[in-house]
């Protein structure tokens, strides 16, 4: 899945534009987690955490944790519904 970002971002020389993120594997999942926790507290909410949705974007675009540190809040918002949705579930949800 490729994703463009809003605002590229500079890694060493090289500037990054877009990211190409390929398709989670269930390995991806033991490795890493689940990016969101289910709250129990009377709503059924689900609280996405962002420390993991960095670590998915990071490993399935195959670029180093620093490069999506350095994203605008606008792309890792973006890239938070990509990551959701191979959960099956939106970035609002």
């Amino acid at each position: 899945m490729r994703y463009q970002l809003s605002k590229p971002v500079m890694h060493g020389d090289t500037e990054i534009a877009e990211l190409e993120l390929r398709e989670m594997t269930g390995k991806d999942i033991i490795d890493v987690g689940f990016p969101y926790l289910i709250g129990v507290d009377g709503g059924g909410e689900l609280k996405i955490q962002a420390s993991v949705i960095v670590k998915y974007v990071s490993r399935l675009a195959a670029v180093p944790p620093s490069v999506v540190e350095k994203l605008s809040p606008s792309d890792i918002t973006g890239l938070t519904g990509v990551v959701m949705g191979f959960f099956g579930q939106s970035a609002g949800a």
